[in-house]
């Protein structure tokens, strides 16, 4: 399962791919990237993360197999 992390920075949103944190894309609304990971995956699973004020979050999209460990 693919993990990514949108985080605010310089003013608007970012997409990244989580190992090694590398920008894919800025938009000015979350949604646009959320997209574009389902995109990026074809509709399979993935993992966003993002922060929240109670700590890290995550938002699992696309087919989620539950029984594979994430």
């Amino acid at each position: 399962m693919d993990v990514f992390r949108i985080e605010f920075m310089n003013g608007e949103w970012t997409l990244l791919k989580a190992h090694g944190y590398k920008p894919l894309l800025t938009a000015a609304e979350q949604a646009t990237l959320i997209e574009h990971v389902l995109t990026l995956t074809h509709g399979q699973g993935a993992v966003i993360r993002f922060d929240a004020e109670g700590g890290v979050r995550e938002l699992r999209v696309g087919a989620i197999d539950e029984e594979e460990p994430g």
